[in-house]
């Protein structure tokens, strides 16, 4: 009977010992899209450039999820002088995402020399390979930026929300069909 009982009274003093046990090793952080160098967060904040607007997509506008660029599908044939500057290769569009979304737009990581996204007014909208946008709650909104092309080229865009699959499209930035 006694030796039954010994497992049962060595968990049981175990259980009471006052002396912790040390910590185990903290666990890694989840590795996610804006973990990449230069990612950032652009939030519904009176510091970020935004408006509060109501998405109407028309046919030219480039849709993915809840994420809308205006007329961006019309720029494969456009001169790019009607957008930007082609001798810095910088080109304004607004990025509308609906309320209380959250996108995360990437480009990958073979085409980050020639182009990146030029979002977030607290780094003076310079190029960077992703961002994560962040509608206000309960409206849909436009974030000032654009993009940042060196040439006329086809560039992909990873896009991603959370709970739906990624997706990649490629955009033609005054280079015809990709």
């Amino acid at each position: 009977m006694i030796r039954r009982a010994w497992p049962a009274l060595v968990l049981a003093a175990a259980a009471c010992d006052p002396i912790p046990s040390p910590p185990g090793p903290t666990p890694e952080p989840p590795r996610i899209a804006s973990a990449v160098p230069g990612a950032r967060n652009i939030e519904c904040a009176g510091a970020e450039a935004h408006v509060l607007t109501t998405i109407s997509p028309a046919a030219d506008d480039l849709v993915v999820g809840s994420i809308t660029w205006p007329g961006l599908r019309s720029w494969a044939t456009a001169n790019p002088k009607d957008f930007g500057d082609p001798a810095t290769g910088d080109y304004k569009i607004g990025a509308e995402v609906r309320g209380g979304a959250t996108v995360t737009v990437s480009i990958p990581a073979g085409h980050r020399d020639a182009a990146g996204l030029e979002y977030g007014q607290g780094w003076q909208y310079s190029p960077t390979p992703t961002v994560t946008f962040h509608g206000c709650a309960g409206h849909d909104t436009a974030y000032i930026g654009g993009f940042h092309v060196a040439s006329r080229r086809c560039v992909p865009l990873d896009i991603s929300e959370p709970g739906r699959p990624p997706t990649r499209v490629t955009v033609s930035f005054f280079a015809g069909a990709c």
